[in-house]
């Protein structure tokens, strides 16, 4: 069997469109007929609800939907946690303490016959886990490249350089940076120069473009939104 394509989904923040982009990531891989497997190793802000009550409920549904996994939602978002905080904070204050071999196993469990294997962080690349372990470090243990989502908003070159040398220093490769759409309104001079200015101050990494979908459950929509966008370089058995 074929190596696995494997990725570590990180943001330069919050609210940039990480889960939007691997689900779409996830929804054109099985348009190309490949096999997925999607995780969120730990998510936070969330109210653990029956899917069937309330639709997708939570970015962990929304991957499971889009990977078209029938893991149970517990192997795809081993830990849960309630307040909008960082895992550490949030598993602090909720007496719990995350242990990484639990997230191994998951992985594991996932990945088993997968294609492409897809997994989503939270907020940016040195969120912390817990006091000693961020997303770095699990990106870094588990050996997967990155996938680095980018809003397209004033400060970004900032954020992007400042993940980029992050991930460098620790050896770990970023397959691509996807620049991502935030709204459908007019572009600001630095939403209109943003990607430029990244293809020309990073000349070796593969810069994308990610278009607004306004409708981001919608898988048909994601999945052409990621064609459109250039995604499908990512879903090449030849990516490194």
């Amino acid at each position: 069997m074929t190596s696995p394509i494997r990725y570590g989904i990180t943001g330069t923040d919050t609210g940039i469109g990480k889960t939007v982009v691997t689900c779409a990531l996830a929804a054109r891989a099985r348009v190309l007929g490949l096999r997925v497997a999607a995780m969120k190793p730990i998510e936070s802000g969330v109210i653990e609800r029956p899917v069937s009550d309330h639709g997708l409920a939570s970015d962990a549904d929304r991957l499971r939907a889009a990977a078209g996994s029938t893991q149970p939602l517990s192997v795809v978002r081993p830990y849960v946690l309630e307040e909008p905080l960082a895992p550490m904070i949030a598993a602090e204050r909720a007496n719990l303490a995350i242990d990484v071999a639990v997230l191994d196993a998951a992985l594991a469990r996932i990945e088993q016959d997968a294609e492409v294997v897809l997994v989503e962080g939270a907020g940016g690349l040195l969120v912390p886990i817990t006091a000693n372990v961020s997303y770095l470090d699990l990106f870094v243990r588990w050996q997967l490249p990155l996938l680095l989502v980018a809003g397209n908003k004033l400060g970004v070159l900032n954020h992007v350089l400042l993940t980029v040398r992050a991930a460098e220093a620790m050896g770990v490769p970023v397959r691509a940076i996807v620049l991502t759409a935030l709204s459908d309104h007019d572009t600001t001079v630095a939403e209109a120069t943003n990607f430029d200015a990244l293809v020309t101050l990073l000349p070796h990494y593969t810069i994308l473009r990610f278009p607004w979908v306004d409708r981001p459950d919608d898988l048909d929509a994601l999945a052409a939104a990621a064609e459109g966008g250039g995604l499908d370089v990512l879903l090449s058995p030849s990516s490194p």
